[in-house]
């Protein structure tokens, strides 16, 4: 609890956003912005009961299924992968970028590529048609963590920035 609040308080701080994982009590006692949830976790349901309409609830999918169940249950944004197989999710198998693009086509509501993504398969995966990606490993292990970052930051720019003049809206 109280690593959470200290987390909690600290993004806050810097304007960012506090996501509780699994864990809807946590997020309540903490007054965190919302909670991501799995497969396994509580239902979507109940979560948006106890956490109500201001906060925040994403879901983890794997599948077209498990995509359209989130957003008919009332997700505000999902999860799509893993895209590939990573150590932070050993029993799941990897998804692979057809479901990236399957989401680029059917998603209704925003979702975040995750899963062994790292500076090597980035660009696959923009490519695929994610627009955001969740990253763990991928910064955490990385000798120089800043300047990774800055990659993922920069290449996420571009994709936007290429997009944008792609729709014919160019926006600095």
């Amino acid at each position: 609890f109280a690593d959470a609040q200290k987390l909690c308080q600290l993004c806050h701080h810097y304007g960012a956003l506090f996501i509780m994982n699994d864990r809807v009590d946590l997020a309540l006692a903490v007054e965190a912005d919302g909670v991501h949830i799995g497969q396994q976790d509580v239902p979507i349901s109940l979560a948006r009961q106890l956490l109500g309409s201001q906060r925040i609830i994403g879901c983890s999918t794997t599948n077209p299924d498990e995509l359209h169940r989130a957003i008919a249950e009332g997700a505000d944004y999902i999860g799509v992968g893993p895209v590939y197989e990573t150590p932070t999710k050993p029993s799941k198998p990897a998804a692979g970028l057809d479901y990236v693009k399957y989401a680029k086509e059917h998603a209704t509501i925003p979702w975040f590529a995750i899963g062994g993504i790292d500076p090597n398969n980035l660009n696959y995966v923009l490519d695929a048609g994610a627009q955001r990606v969740a990253v763990v490993r991928g910064i955490m292990e990385a000798e120089q963590p800043t300047l990774v970052t800055q990659y993922f930051l920069s290449q996420l720019k571009r994709e936007h920035t290429l997009r944008s003049l792609e729709a014919g809206v160019s926006k600095p």
